[in-house]
């Protein structure tokens, strides 16, 4: 009888080891589901039932002197123990496909052995699609010959002298006994295995009964390694993700415009972790800021990078031009600055994407502003001496969607003279489609009329709030959708005298 200390250890690397794999599961969080701890627990166990059965299976013969064939025994828990240090680890799946080959060799004592596997399902390349154990590649060819012109039956895996079995006849064979037995998992099939021995009727079906339990396990570790995989590059994923995000979040601007003129209120929320939408402000000479607000076509890291991109380009164009004969003529005006950026974007944005934007340049010395749409949502407006709240309806057309000279043509400015108290909200679409009610309504633009119809009289701020929490109101119980913007202008009622 073997020490039961022996049988203690190895039921102690079992335990670690679905430790090991559930820690890595656990890691991103991403794959905390009792399936796949059941799927661990699942494969402990069979490994757990392989041991047992390694350790109380007498040695071939029947009795035998204390100590007899302890040896084979003892290298196969060795081999099976391997087994569990590779899923420990997380290696490849190519070693874990070499183990199992090693190890149903030592553990059948086969003269030779190969394995056929299917790229497809295996999780290697073609080239490591077959591995051969004391066999040539000429050798296993000619027998998978032999063996394609006659099926086993279902649920037989021996074949006791090949020299006997149909497809064989008239050609002797070196190895004479066959035991083939497929790898299946839960989905797919993943090859078959194939152990020889030189003697006919070698094969005992205590072997059989052995290598199907740990076949099964090799498989069972295959998978579990790919979800490992899956969940460590989920992990790594999200971790970059956070690191975009971050970055994102400091292409936003925290420090918004103060003047004694004009109140500034700003929100800006992605629908993932990076976004698409994205507002900057600009002080320029003689009283004037230049505003831009803009949403790139689509979600998720690509948008966000040309996010980036557009936010590039309103610094770099939006410099003094030192060869202007005035001062009013060194920055480009709204529809020029659009038809620069679509030239621009051009060489960096892909064919299927465009981008919607509006700049405003707001002159606080001459009282008025004049802004670009190049397709972006409509500006809402409250006008404080007719006690008015409308959208401007200018045309325009997103950048990207012509990539030509010709994009000019397309583009207006309209100017504007404001009056003290006067409200520009300005937004991306992610705030008008936002969706609540039965899951299919809008907010819409005519609902975020009326919330600044009844808060004009505050604040920036506080008209900002309010439309807000109605717009959180309606949309409650919904996930966002698309990222969403909102900047809420007020010019004050002391406007500053002109320059002397």
């Amino acid at each position: 009888m073997r020490h039961p200390l022996l049988y203690v250890g190895f039921l102690g690397v079992l335990i670690s080891g679905g430790l090991a794999v559930a820690g890595l599961f656990g890691v991103g969080g991403a794959l905390e589901q009792p399936w796949s701890m059941g799927l661990l627990l699942a494969a402990d166990l069979a490994l757990l039932a392989v041991l047992t059965r390694l350790y109380l299976r007498p040695p071939a013969g029947g009795a035998a002197a204390p100590g007899a064939g302890a040896a084979p025994r003892r290298a196969e828990i060795q081999s099976l123990q391997r087994l569990v240090q590779i899923v420990q680890r997380g290696q490849t799946s190519t070693e874990v496909y070499r183990t199992l080959l090693e190890s149903a060799v030592e553990t059948v004592r086969a003269d030779a052995a190969w394995l056929d596997l299917d790229p497809s399902h295996a999780g290697l390349d073609a080239a490591e699609a077959t591995q051969y154990h004391r066999l040539t590649p000429a050798q296993a060819a000619a027998l998978r010959t032999h063996l394609a012109s006659y099926q086993l039956p279902e649920g037989e895996f021996i074949t006791n002298d090949l020299n006997e079995r149909p497809g064989f006849a008239g050609t002797p064979q070196h190895f004479r006994s066959l035991l083939q037995l497929p790898l299946r998992g839960l989905q797919f099939d993943y090859g078959m295995l194939y152990l020889l021995k030189v003697e006919p009727h070698t094969f005992e079906r205590e072997d059989l009964s052995i290598l199907q339990t740990f076949t099964s396990q090799a498989v069972l570790s295959i998978e579990n390694l790919e979800l490992v995989r899956t969940s460590l590059a989920n992990q790594r994923t999200q971790e970059e993700l956070k690191i975009a995000s971050q970055v994102q979040d400091s292409l936003i601007p925290k420090n918004l415009p103060t003047d004694n003129w004009f109140d500034i209120s700003s929100h800006s929320l992605a629908a993932k972790e990076v976004g698409g939408d994205f507002y900057d402000f600009l002080h320029l000479p003689g009283r004037r800021l230049a505003v831009i607000i803009g949403d790139v076509s689509g979600k998720g890291v690509t948008a966000a990078f040309h996010m980036a991109q557009m936010k590039g380009i309103f610094h770099s164009l939006m410099q003094e031009n030192p060869l202007a004969k005035n001062e009013r003529d060194k920055f480009p005006v709204p529809s020029r600055f659009m038809a620069q950026a679509n030239a621009a974007l051009v060489h960096c944005l892909e064919k299927s994407s465009f981008i919607t934007s509006s700049l405003y340049i707001i002159d606080y010395e001459q009282g008025g502003f004049v802004f670009a749409r190049a397709g972006h949502c409509h500006t809402l407006y409250y006008h404080a001496l007719r006690e008015e709240v409308f959208y401007f309806e200018s045309t325009g057309l997103g950048l990207g969607i012509i990539r030509n000279e010709g994009y000019e043509k397309h583009i207006k400015n309209q100017f504007y003279d404001y009056s003290p108290g006067d409200v520009m909200v300005i937004y991306t679409d992610g705030i008008v489609e936002a969706r609540g009610g039965n899951g299919t309504d809008e907010y819409g633009e005519d609902r975020l009329k009326l919330r600044l119809e009844e808060s004009y009289f505050q604040e920036a701020e506080g008209i900002k709030s309010f439309i807000l929490a109605d717009l959180n109101a309606f949309t409650h119980g919904y996930p966002i959708h698309d990222d969403q913007t909102l900047l809420v202008i007020k010019f004050k009622s002391a406007q500053p005298p002109p320059l002397a």
